[in-house]
């Protein structure tokens, strides 16, 4: 029991106390009152009837019968008697018990408070002789009745206070409960809530000396919690800066880059952020811009990288993007709730900004930036995504190029299809693009393939109306391929090339991919669009990947085989990846072989890439083909 409540219990049973006694006193005074004056009146009376009786014309019988009679009954006496010397009773009037109907007290109130029968005799005379006794006895029904009428007033008046007192009892708990929890329960419950920090709610009370002595202690305690709080939170901010803060960026580090994934692939599916893409960019020279720099500069340079990227993530995503290093050279993001199409042109934006930033490396020519781009999926695991990443890494360096290398995780999509919102998103970009012709090619020099002829590079792009940049192949050929729909694209860049070779001079260069050399039906339509044609198809070079001719060698041939009947050369991309090309190369005998940048720069320190590249040399010599090495430079 609370003390407050103690102490009302104690004061309230006091009250009882104190308004009992009152009750049980005056009805006690107001009984002797009453017993005092009905012995008063019957002396005063017996005296004047004695007097009266006395008087010589009163001693006739009949006049003292008649007196006697009208005395009795003014009702105010029970028993009026006149006796003899001897005792003998001459005239008696009497009142039975019941027979007053006078009476409204009831019975059991004149048994619990009775009234004592006064009785008074004064003796009649005439002159010295005595004539007799007059005796008589109060009627006590009159005082019977205003003691019960006086009781139940006073009976009234006690219940009423003490009930008056409860109420007032009930609403002052109610009020001084609401006080304490106005003003202070929800104060330091907004104390506890807000660690310190938030703002107390105002005093509601404040003409109450007590609750404001507690509100006082209540304000200077909130003042040194908040104190304390901002002290901690500031330490702990110090610590999270030092645990999750990249020193030289300003960006976050690697582990604040691996939490953050993980908390995204833990999330249940329902919730936003359940999927998304990861995008990881490297600096393949940095040891050289280190070289040829000093590290403030080269700090400055990698703080103002990062510091544009991170802008254009919070243009793109808003302020909650953040941007980190993960190490020396490597950087990442996240991009959650963001399906394919929006992300690879997020991705595309971060490609345009980093190749604006490329410093120049002396007769090396400008640093190299590499970028990869794959997905995720709720309950996936962490390290298939790094895995991914590091693979895209391996394929954009390989294949020497600046665009975005995009690997989604294909065993995700095959056990999901058709359940990812990225996907679907996809399926209806790639149909409309089909369907409305948003395909075009971009075009750039390749002076490596032919030396002394003009020949271009033709590369497939996406440009969706209202979109601000085009999406290139390199970004939606992996979903394309994903969802069966490569060999509808590659279909419109030869199409497209052709177009473009009925009216500019000189050679072009399309790369197919091979999951759509791998549809049957695709030969046949690539053999359709060069049906007389032979002019342009004279001109168009057709790059094949070099992992096709050794995995899948029967259809690669078949394809090679319609290519060569129509007048189409070919080429054999990222040949160094798959030195057991070199059994088959006899047999296709392309136009010319691409050799990685990466075997290049390695011939250096490995003997085994310089007698690999030797190999490939004379290999490619003996058979007629010309060797690329142009991918060296990036």
């Amino acid at each position: 029991m609370s003390l407050l409540r103690q102490l009302l219990l104690s004061v309230t049973l006091a009250i009882l106390v104190i308004l009992v006694g009152a009750t049980i006193f005056s009805i006690g005074s107001a009984r002797q009152y009453l017993d005092a004056q009905l012995q008063a009146q019957s002396d005063s009376t017996a005296t004047s009837l004695a007097l009266t009786l006395s008087q010589p014309s009163n001693q006739d019988p009949t006049v003292r019968e008649l007196l006697i009679s009208v005395l009795f009954d003014s009702g105010q006496f029970r028993v009026v008697e006149f006796l003899d010397p001897t005792g003998r009773i001459l005239i008696r009037r009497e009142i039975g018990d019941g027979q007053d109907e006078r009476v409204q007290a009831p019975d059991w109130f004149s048994h619990l408070l009775p009234l004592q029968r006064h009785e008074a005799q004064r003796q009649v005379t005439n002159g010295w002789s005595q004539l007799g006794v007059v005796r008589l006895q109060a009627n006590d029904a009159y005082a019977r009745d205003a003691l019960w009428t006086s009781t139940e007033r006073i009976v009234t008046l006690t219940v009423g206070a003490g009930v008056l007192w409860g109420l007032f009892i009930c609403l002052l708990m109610r009020w001084l409960r609401r006080a304490l929890h106005d003003d202070v329960m929800t104060r330091v419950r907004a104390l506890a809530d807000g660690g310190g920090t938030a703002d107390l709610p105002p005093v509601r009370h404040p003409g109450i000396a007590e609750l404001r002595e507690v509100s006082l202690a209540i304000v200077r305690t909130h003042e040194q919690v908040r104190a304390t709080a901002t002290e901690r939170e500031a330490r702990i901010e110090s610590l999270q800066l030092e645990l999750n803060q990249d020193p030289v960026t300003g960006l976050a580090n690697r582990k604040y880059f691996i939490n953050e994934l993980r908390r995204l692939l833990e999330q249940p599916a329902s919730q936003d952020g359940s999927s998304g893409h990861v995008m990881l960019f490297r600096q393949c020279d940095l040891q050289a811009v280190n070289q040829s720099m000093s590290r403030v500069v080269v700090d400055q340079w990698l703080r103002n990288v990062g510091q544009l990227v991170l802008e254009l993530l919070h243009v793109r995503m808003g302020p909650q993007a953040w941007l980190a290093r993960l190490n020396g050279s490597d950087f990442a993001f996240v991009l959650p709730m963001m399906p394919g199409p929006v992300a690879v042109r997020v991705a595309k934006a971060v490609s345009d900004v980093l190749q604006a930033q490329r410093i120049q490396l002396g007769q090396a020519g400008l640093c190299r930036w590499r970028m990869v781009l794959t997905d995720y999926e709720s309950g996936g695991d962490l390290s298939a995504v790094l895995v991914r990443l590091d693979e895209a890494l391996m394929r954009a360096e390989s294949a020497g190029s600046n665009e975005v290398e995009y690997l989604p995780d294909e065993a995700m999509h095959k056990d999901a299809a058709g359940r990812v919102g990225g996907e679907q998103a996809w399926r209806n970009l790639l149909r409309n693009a089909l369907d409305e012709g948003w395909f075009s090619l971009a075009l750039q020099r390749d002076e490596s393939v032919a030396a002394g002829a003009e020949c271009v590079m033709g590369t497939l792009m996406l440009q969706e109306p209202g979109a601000s940049e085009p999406l290139s192949g390199y970004l939606f050929m992996p979903p394309a391929v994903r969802l069966g729909m490569s060999a509808a694209c590659d279909a419109q860049a030869v199409n497209l090339g052709l177009n473009w070779l009925a009216t500019h001079p000189g050679d072009l260069t399309l790369r197919m991919s091979l999951a759509s050399i791998l549809q049957d039906d695709f030969r046949a339509e690539v053999a359709a669009r060069l049906t007389g044609r032979p002019d342009q198809a004279a001109s168009l070079l057709v790059e094949l990947d070099s992992y096709g001719l050794v995995s899948y060698r029967t259809q690669i041939m078949k394809f090679a085989e319609m290519l060569r009947e129509h007048g189409v050369r070919m080429g054999l991309r990222r040949f160094a990846e798959q030195p057991d090309a070199l059994l088959y190369l006899h047999e296709l005998r392309p136009d010319y072989v691409r050799v990685s940048g990466a075997l290049i720069a390695a011939q250096a320190d490995s003997p085994g890439a310089r007698r690999l590249l030797v190999a490939v040399q004379e290999t490619a010599q003996e058979v007629g083909v010309r060797v690329d090495l142009g991918a060296a430079r990036g």
